[in-house]
């Protein structure tokens, strides 16, 4: 039986292109979320550290 290739138009070469783009932004945005996660949390470390130096 033979096999029907999918026809390649323009609308499937667009989505290509832009679902290959989008993996370096997701990278992107997950590494900017960690690092301001990472620096709003800092003032909470500051003041757990010398909370536990209290005691």
């Amino acid at each position: 039986m033979p096999r029907n290739k999918r026809q390649i138009t323009f609308g499937h070469i667009m989505f290509n292109v832009l679902y290959t783009l989008a993996f370096p932004a997701i990278a992107m945005f997950a590494f900017l979320y960690t690092a301001l996660v990472w620096v709003f949390s800092i003032p909470s470390r500051i003041i757990v550290f010398f909370a536990s130096k209290i005691k």
